[in-house]
């Protein structure tokens, strides 16, 4: 942590690296022609399936988007820096300062599941940063986080859209709002509904989601408006119809590590302006909604809410796909398929290892085999669901 901290400082989080950010690398990634040649649209299971050769000076990643189907990912150096580069402009539009103090609440693992006293965070010694465990919060300890919250008054909050619901549903119960200059909450990785955003506004006031994905194809950015607007200056972006609504696909001009062109998110929206005529001034395409990723999330024992569990499967050997579903409150059954040549004992330790280190042992889990995992009636994978216990719905 130490360490890792003080490269974070070095490389990404200190005022000359934020001014150069914000200010010089604009030509280093201008617009990109709205034309890409056409073809056929990239077909998932061909990068999931092969086995690509890592290339020299790049960086391994791992997505599983909605169906936690391992894919690794690669990102070569000026990928890297552009994903940086649309954080650091992103905040910039919004008016966060160049040295901002940032609380993050993104599915860091701060102290074992088990332990349920405070502290829940820890401070990076060297960046200022302060990390909130999303795998502690419940009705219980959230007065902690508050207080601690209170007690940091941070510029910014950067946050799962789960992990930040769930807080400002409890801030309102127990009538809690920030109560110095707060710039706002920026979220990202998770579908963030409007009803849930317009819950996170009422106690924090501003919120701004990003959408985007491993694959590094498409960005799309909230504007003071709500709405969804294209980065024209990441990738080329093109919005296709088809029986079930209109989706988002995309090609990547900045990663030769891992060039995909017209890759199929799978990620639907509603509300495309192709126009941009937004009052806020950016003219480009945007969308009012994105559908698609949603991911639900599951009640322990104690209360505790748990989100965004597709990480706890990247880098799971011989996982195929795998969906929780939550039967009642003291259950969850893993569905799981296994990629041929993999022993299906050795798969069910190893994810009963990534379940228990995330959820202890809250939950009793029942693991089952499956060929392939059935998909909603839209042709949509979800990979946590619900059943009995709180208020999930199955039908979408």
């Amino acid at each position: 942590m130490f360490v890792k901290d003080f490269l974070w400082l070095l490389f990404k989080e200190n005022l000359l690296i934020n001014w150069v950010y914000r200010h010089l690398l604009g030509s280093v990634f201008p617009v990109l022609q709205q034309q890409v040649p056409a073809c056929d649209l990239s077909n998932k299971d061909t990068y999931k399936t092969t086995k690509l050769k890592k290339p020299m000076f790049s960086v391994t990643g791992y997505t599983s988007g909605t169906t936690n189907q391992p894919m690794t990912v690669y990102r070569s150096v000026k990928s890297i820096l552009l994903e940086e580069y649309m954080v650091k402009t992103f905040l910039a539009l919004h008016r966060v300062q160049l040295k901002a103090k940032i609380a993050v609440l993104r599915g860091d693992m701060i102290k074992a599941s088990t332990d349920n006293t405070p502290p829940f965070w820890r401070f990076a010694p060297f960046t200022g940063r302060v990390f909130f465990s999303s795998f502690h919060l419940s009705p219980e300890n959230v007065p902690a986080y508050l207080q601690q919250l209170s007690k940091e008054k941070p510029d910014i909050i950067m946050a799962y859209p789960s992990s930040i619901t769930f807080l400002a549903k409890q801030a309102k119960l127990l009538g809690w709002v920030p109560d110095w200059p707060f710039s706002g909450v920026f979220t990202s990785s998770e579908t963030f509904t409007p009803e849930n955003q317009q819950i996170c506004r009422e106690v924090f006031g501003k919120v701004f989601d990003h959408y985007g994905q491993a694959e590094r194809v498409a960005a799309l950015q909230q504007c003071a408006f709500g709405h969804y607007h294209v980065r024209e200056d990441y990738s080329v972006v093109e919005f296709v119809d088809d029986e079930h609504g209109t989706k988002i696909v995309g090609t990547n001009a900045h990663n030769s590590a891992m060039p995909l062109r017209r890759y199929d998110t799978g990620d639907y929206v509603e509300g495309l302006n192709k126009l941009g005529n937004c009052p806020c001034g950016n003219h480009s395409p945007y969308v009012t909604r994105i559908l698609g990723r949603d991911d639900d999330y599951l009640i322990l024992t104690d209360g505790r809410h748990i989100g965004r569990m597709d990480v706890a499967f990247k880098g799971v050997e011989g996982l195929l796909e795998c969906q929780l579903v939550q039967t009642d409150g003291k259950t969850l059954e893993v569905h799981f398929v296994t990629q041929p040549g993999y022993s299906n004992s050795q798969l069910e330790q190893d994810l009963a290892a990534v379940l228990q280190q995330r959820l202890g042992d809250n939950l009793q889990l029942k693991f089952i085999q499956q060929l392939s995992i059935a998909r909603t009636k839209a042709g949509k994978f979800r990979s946590v669901i619900r059943l009995n216990v709180g208020n999930s719905s199955v039908s979408n």
